[in-house]
This record gives C-alpha cells, sequence and structure tokens, in this order.
C-alpha cells in the first residue's frame, strides 16, 4: 500500500518534558492570584472611603423613597393610558362601547388607587395637597369626557365642538399638577437617597474584616492552586501514558486497513480536492499495467493520461470525472472496456470528513470473467428459446397426429364397412340371373310365364334392385364419411403448415381464432375423454400482432394439462373453460378446469424447469410456455386453491409488441 510519509510520534517523555505544560499553567494561575489579592486590598481601601457616604438608611430608601418613584412612574403611565382610552371609547363603533368604559374605569380605579398609595408614601403637607390637586383634576376630566360621550349620543357635532373647547384645558391642567406631584416626589426620593447613604457608616467598621476575608480567599486559591497542581502532574502522566497505548492503537488500525486494502481483489485509488493522489493499492497497479507507479500516480492528471489510451471509449471516463469536478457530492457507477478485450466495473464515491467532501476514492474491479459468463448465460438462454420452440412446435405436432390418428380411425372403420358391404353384396346374384336367362333365352316369354322358376322372376329382380339400392346407399354413406374425415386430415395438416410458415411472423389475428385452433388441435382427446369445453369469450373480436406459432404453443399446452387434470380426477363431469377478455393494452386468456388441482407447495414450482408430477410428463411444458409468454412481452401465472379443487392459468398478452402500436 502506497502511502505518505508518517510522522513519527515520540512514545517516551522526560520527566521536565511532561511536567514543564503544567508548570507553565501553575505560573500563570499564580500571576492571577497575585492580582486577586492586590485587588482585595485595593478594594479594602475603597470600602472604607464609600461606606462613610453610602450605607447609612438603605431601609428608609427601600420603603419610603423607591416605592415614591415606582409609583410615580407608574401613575404617569396610567394617565397617559386613561386619556388614551377616554378618546378611545368617544370614537369607538356602538357595540364596542361598552368594552371601552369599562375599561376607562378600570384604569381610572387604579390610578385613584396609586393616588391613595402616594398619598401614604408622601407624608408632608406639600404632597398631599399636590396628590389631592391631580384627583380633582383627574375627575374633573373623567367627567367631561363623560358629558363629551353622553352628548355625542344624541348631538355628535355639539359633542365634539364641547370636546375641543374644553377637553384640551383640563388635559393641560392634569398634566401641569402631575408634572408638580412628580418633581415633588423627585424631591422627596432624592432627599432619602442622601439620607440611606449615610446609613452605611457601620460598614465602615467591619472593612478590615472584610480585608482580612479578601486575604484568606487569595491565600485559599494560593494553597488550592499547588495541591490542584500536583494532582495535575500525576493525571498528565496518566494521560501522556494513554497517549502512547493510543498512538499503538492507531498504527495498528492503520496497518490492518492497508492490509485489508492490500488484500482486496479490487484496485483502490484515493485522490484529493486538488487532484493528487494521496493512496493506492497495489492491485490498482497490477490491473491497469502500470510500470512506473510512482512516477505516474504523482496525481490524477498522470493517472487519467496513462490510462485513457487503453480504453475503447476514453470520452466516456473523461466526461464523468469532468462532471463529477463541477458536481463532487455526485457518486457514480461505469463499466470500462479496454482494447484487450478486458471490462471493469469502476465505481466512484466522494470521501468524506464530518460531512465535508475532501476527495474522491475510485474502486476498479475487473469483471472480464463476469461477462464471459453472462454471454455464456445468454447463449444459452438463447439455446433453451429455441429449445422450448421447438418443444412447442412437437407439442402442435403431437396434437396434428392425435387428430390425424383419430380421423384415420374413423377412415378405417369406414373402409372396413366398405369391404364388408361388397364382400356381402348381392351383386353375384345378378351374374347368377343373367346366366339363368341367357339359358332361356329362346323361349323366354314362355320361361317367364309358365316355368315354377321362371315366374319368380320379376318378383326377385325387384327384390334384388331393391337390396342393391341399399347397399349403394350404404357404400356412399361410408365413402362420404371417409371423403370427410380426409377433409378434415387435409385441414389439420393445413392448418399445422400455416403456423410452421408463420413461425417468427408477427401478424394480426384475432384471439378467439388462436384459440378455436387450440382446441381443435386437442378436439380429439377432449372428445375421447369426455371433456365438456365452456366458452366464455366477453371479446369475441378482440384481436392481437403476436406471432401465432408461439400462442398456439401456450395454449395447446394449457389445454392438454387441463384435459390430464380432468381426467385424472374421476369426476363424471369434467370440464374445461376457456375465458377471453381485453382490459385497456392487454388480454387475457383463461383456462380453466375442475381436475385434480395443485398444491400450495407446488404453486412455485410447476413452471420450473424439470418439474411434473405426470410419470409420463417430461416437465417443461409449463416451463416452455412460461418462457414464451415472457418473450411475447407477456406473462403466464397459475392458480389452484387446493387438491381436487380445480386450476386456473391466465395468459396475459400486450395488444401489440412493445415497439409497436395495435
Amino acid at each position: 500500500m502506497q502511502t505518505d510519509p508518517e510522522v513519527e510520534i515520540p512514545r517516551h517523555l522526560s520527566l521536565e518534558q511532561r511536567v514543564r505544560p503544567l508548570w507553565a499553567t501553575f505560573r500563570n494561575i499564580l500571576l492571577v492570584v497575585l492580582l486577586i489579592f492586590v485587588f482585595a486590598i485595593v478594594q479594602m481601601f475603597m470600602l472604607r472611603r464609600v461606606c462613610n457616604v453610602g450605607m447609612q438608611t438603605a431601609t428608609s430608601l427601600e420603603k419610603q423613597g423607591l416605592p415614591t418613584l415606582n409609583e410615580l412612574a407608574s401613575l404617569q403611565e396610567h394617565l397617559a393610558i386613561f386619556r388614551l382610552y377616554s378618546y378611545e371609547c368617544l370614537f369607538a363603533r356602538e357595540g364596542d362601547k361598552a368594552a371601552k368604559a369599562r375599561a376607562v374605569e378600570d384604569v381610572a380605579a387604579q390610578t385613584r388607587a396609586e393616588l391613595e398609595q402616594i398619598k401614604m408614601l408622601l407624608p408632608d403637607v406639600e404632597g398631599q395637597r399636590l396628590a389631592s390637586n391631580l384627583e380633582g383634576a383627574m375627575n374633573d376630566l373623567d367627567a367631561e369626557f363623560q358629558q363629551v360621550r353622553n352628548l355625542a349620543d344624541t348631538d355628535f357635532v355639539a359633542a365634539m365642538k364641547e370636546m375641543d373647547q374644553e377637553i384640551p384645558t383640563r388635559i393641560d391642567r392634569l398634566a401641569s399638577v402631575a408634572g408638580e406631584l412628580k418633581r415633588h416626589g423627585y424631591r422627596f426620593s432624592g432627599a432619602q437617597a442622601n439620607a440611606t447613604f449615610g446609613s452605611f457608616g457601620w460598614i465602615k467598621k467591619n472593612a478590615g474584616m472584610f480585608g482580612a476575608a479578601n486575604i484568606l480567599v487569595a491565600f485559599g486559591a494560593v494553597l488550592f492552586v499547588l495541591l490542584a497542581a500536583r494532582r495535575s502532574r500525576a493525571q498528565l502522566s496518566e494521560i501522556l501514558a494513554r497517549l502512547d497505548e493510543r498512538t499503538q492503537e492507531l498504527a495498528g488500525s492503520l496497518s490492518l486497513v492497508n492490509a485489508t486494502l492490500e488484500s482486496t481483489a479490487d484496485g483502490i485509488v484515493l485522490v484529493d480536492a486538488v487532484g493528487n493522489i494521496g493512496k493506492y493499492n497495489q492491485q490498482f497497479v497490477k490491473m491497469w499495467r502500470i510500470p512506473e507507479p510512482a512516477e505516474v500516480m504523482k496525481d490524477q492528471q498522470r493517472t487519467l493520461a496513462f490510462v485513457l489510451p487503453l480504453l475503447k471509449h476514453p470520452d466516456k471516463l473523461a466526461g464523468k470525472i469532468e462532471e463529477q469536478a463541477a458536481h463532487p457530492e455526485y457518486e457514480s457507477s461505469d463499466i470500462l472496456e479496454l482494447k484487450d478485450e478486458r471490462v471493469f466495473e469502476c465505481c466512484s464515491k466522494p470521501q468524506r470528513i464530518q460531512d465535508r467532501i475532501c476527495g474522491r476514492v475510485w474502486s476498479i474491479r475487473d469483471v472480464s470473467e463476469q461477462k464471459r459468463m453472462q454471454r455464456e448465460v445468454d447463449k444459452t438462454h438463447k439455446q433453451l428459446l429455441l429449445a422450448s420452440r421447438q418443444a412447442g412446435m412437437a407439442e402442435v405436432a403431437t396434437g396434428v397426429l392425435h387428430n390425424v390418428g383419430n380421423v384415420l380411425n374413423s377412415v378405417n372403420i369406414s373402409t372396413s364397412q366398405v369391404i364388408d358391404g361388397l364382400k356381402k353384396s348381392r351383386i353375384s346374384n345378378v351374374s347368377r340371373l343373367g346366366d339363368l336367362l341367357a339359358q332361356n333365352a329362346g323361349n323366354l316369354a314362355a320361361y317367364v310365364t309358365t316355368d315354377a322358376t321362371g315366374s319368380q322372376l320379376p318378383g326377385y329382380v325387384s327384390r334384388l334392385a331393391e337390396r342393391l339400392n341399399q347397399e349403394r346407399d350404404a357404400l356412399l354413406k361410408e365413402c362420404e364419411l371417409i371423403h370427410t374425415n380426409m377433409e378434415h386430415i387435409k385441414d389439420i395438416v393445413a392448418m399445422q403448415q400455416s403456423y410452421a410458415r408463420a413461425f417468427g411472423v408477427v401478424e394480426k389475428i384475432k384471439v378467439t381464432d388462436l384459440i378455436e385452433d387450440a382446441l381443435r388441435l386437442n378436439a380429439g382427446a377432449l372428445t375421447r375423454h369426455d371433456v365438456e369445453v365452456i366458452r366464455d369469450f366477453q371479446s369475441p373480436q378482440c384481436q392481437i400482432i403476436v406471432e401465432k406459432h408461439k400462442v398456439l404453443q401456450i395454449l395447446v399446452n394449457l389445454i392438454r394439462n387441463a384435459k390430464y387434470a380432468c381426467d385424472e380426477s374421476g369426476r363424471t363431469d369434467k370440464q374445461l373453460t376457456i375465458h377471453c377478455n381485453n382490459g385497456g393494452d392487454r388480454v387475457q386468456i383463461g383456462v380453466v378446469d375442475n381436475g385434480v388441482g395443485i398444491p400450495a407447495e407446488n404453486l412455485t414450482r410447476i413452471f420450473g424447469h424439470g418439474f411434473t408430477t405426470r410419470k409420463e410428463g417430461h416437465g417443461f411444458g409449463l416451463h416452455s410456455a412460461a418462457l414464451a409468454a415472457k418473450e411475447l412481452g407477456g406473462s403466464l401465472v397459475g392458480h389452484s386453491d387446493g387438491p381436487q379443487k380445480g386450476a386456473a392459468f391466465t395468459l396475459q398478452l400486450p395488444l401489440a409488441p412493445p415497439n409497436q402500436s395495435p
């Protein structure tokens, strides 16, 4: 594995080297503690001076001065809110007036309560007088607003005039009185504050104690730092030992990673964000047959300059690399074909460190053998399809032979009947009658009228003619049967020849015609086994563009299997139902029987090559039928509710091949 030069990490540090950082930290801590100590001394002297002027009457300021300021600020706010709500109530809509009026009353109540509180906090005469004046001004303003509101209900113009004339003067009076009260409150609170600073004198006596406490704290801090330094020294030694151990673990992990990369069958190369090659394994060098990796594997450009001429399609890889340079987050998987007929699978993924893309990893795998095996599989598949076609042709030919054999049996029977009829014919009696007449040719009239034997000849001739007519009719009937059967044989052979000629040819044909041809090829066997055929054609005029020979192969196989299933069931009401319906761009042909059925465990195996449940079966029929359906762009599925419950097979085909339109 090629790697960057490793940085040697020292594993054994001297005591001085280990403790030196701790003592540097300790000196800084001592400096901080010294500053704290100096600050404490300065603080002690400052407290002595501050206590002379600041710590006198904090309680008085807390209970009177500060609450007075708070109440004055709150009073100013509520007075403003009172004026605002009063105006809003005056101009509010009819439905909102009640709510606005309640809001005005609530604010007025809060304001009066605050005035009462201020009277309690300002016990002097001036404060009481100003608070009473402010309360009167507010009541006067409230009454004027109430009068304007009442007048607005009857005469809005007069109300506005009243408001413009009276309200501003009352608001000015209220603001003036409120300002005087605020200034008086500030003067009162200021006096309380000045008095408060004089109440801190007792702190002056304890300033020395405060300073001593600060000094003790500083010495305690120094002692603590000393103890902490001793403990930190031990901790530092332990940390360094752990660091040594962790360094060894990391070195072992790095060795394991290198060994893993070198043992893999894939060629691995790591390219950083600027195009430099950081790491690669020897398998990569071996796969690309790089003679001087130290020179070629310096950066991505040199590697590409060596690799691209080896490819059949170098532009494909170069374009992919440019695309990844523009979009570093992209992942890719491509097949590279080399000029020496080797085939590589090339995968590329971004390298991330804490969600940051810092490079790209390329993985190259030699899949030449897999591709060769795939070609062999494809060749075998084509051979299997050819064998499937041949098996289908054999199935059709077998049907033809069965039907021809059945017709020939009828022809043989009719021929035997003709031969037997000729052997038993009374035509020889005509010859004897001729001889008798020739012997009496000289006195034929007397012989016929007076002779005992000759007088019977007219009646005998009549009966003989009638019998010969019957024999002729019987022979003609048998000859007609022979002619009909020979025509049937001719039709069967012609249909087989038609399908044989249509092998590989796509043509448009009615689905029901295909079904009827398949039934004709199995007609003899179905009749011999007393299987009733039920036709359920919901789309009798549906046409498809297809290789009809392949469809006939499938249907002949399905009908024959259904016939065997019905015969093996032992039922007397053997039935075979064939459905045909058109669903959108596909046609469905169903072959349903009430025969022996299929066990659930066999439903997933019936289409496998070589699987059969009949002793004389070869296990190729359904397999070849499924392959043919797939080749036609359709599917063949089977279903059964279980043994003795019959089976249903559905052939689904497109109305036209995938590359054609119906």
